[in-house]
């Protein structure tokens, strides 16, 4: 059995095919807590995406009327966010841990994971880094349920040669005891590593107002600090 820990691994990497050199991410990402409905079903397909809202959590009490019901959070999500990997089609109820839920992109192509080479980095210097999972569930092409979560720290610049070993070094998982709901939940008691679940209706947890207040709070200080 593998360690539940999942390391995420930012080293920087730097391709010189043009005079604007990009920056790539090298990553290992595991899913370690079975996925569900609300209703406790898991044995569907879902969508799961890690990455960034451009505006950060404090943009979740701004969005339009469009943005509600679960469809219309979907799409607003889609349109103001940067996504640093997918996994599709997963079926929340099979999640286990082992090798078939753990994914390396990188150059070492001697690891058994390895799903492709090293991932553009979304870090940018100008918008929220925040790190987040949001899972989506479609019937017929339409999204039904939906579920946002946070991982409690930020992407990291792997331009920063400064930091060890060299690039970033993150470490997160997409577990239940490991993320902060925003929309949806999470049960630690639930099956053997814990379930998550998504929503019908994209209203914040309880605990996740905190967290909303608190990015609210730092948006408008950035917005004073910006105005003096």
């Amino acid at each position: 059995m593998k360690n539940t820990n999942i390391l995420i691994l930012a080293t920087a990497m730097t391709s010189w095919l043009s005079p604007l050199h990009a920056q790539t991410t090298e990553v290992t990402v595991n899913l370690l807590s079975k996925l569900t409905k609300s209703n406790g079903d898991g044995n569907y397909a879902f969508n799961i995406s890690f990455g960034s809202l451009n505006g950060g959590l404090a943009s979740l009490s701004s969005k339009d009327s469009s943005a509600d019901g679960a469809a219309g959070f979907a799409t607003w999500y889609g349109n103001n966010s940067r996504t640093l990997l997918s996994w599709n089609g997963v079926n929340g109820a099979s999640i286990v841990d082992s090798d078939s839920f753990y994914r390396y992109y990188g150059a070492d192509t001697s690891i058994e994971t390895r799903a492709g080479g090293a991932l553009t980095s979304i870090f940018s210097s100008s918008l929220d880094n925040r790190a987040l999972a949001f899972v989506s569930y479609s019937n017929g092409g339409v999204v039904e349920e939906i579920g946002l979560y946070d991982f409690g720290f930020n992407w990291g610049d792997p331009a920063d040669t400064a930091a060890y070993p060299v690039g970033v070094y993150d470490i997160f998982t997409l577990a239940s005891s490991t993320v902060t709901p925003i929309y949806g939940s999470t049960d630690d008691n639930a099956g053997a590593n814990g379930t998550i679940y998504t929503s019908t209706v994209p209203e914040p947890s309880s605990t996740s107002l905190i967290l909303l207040g608190a990015a609210g709070i730092l948006a408008l200080r950035r917005l004073r600090k910006n105005n003096v």
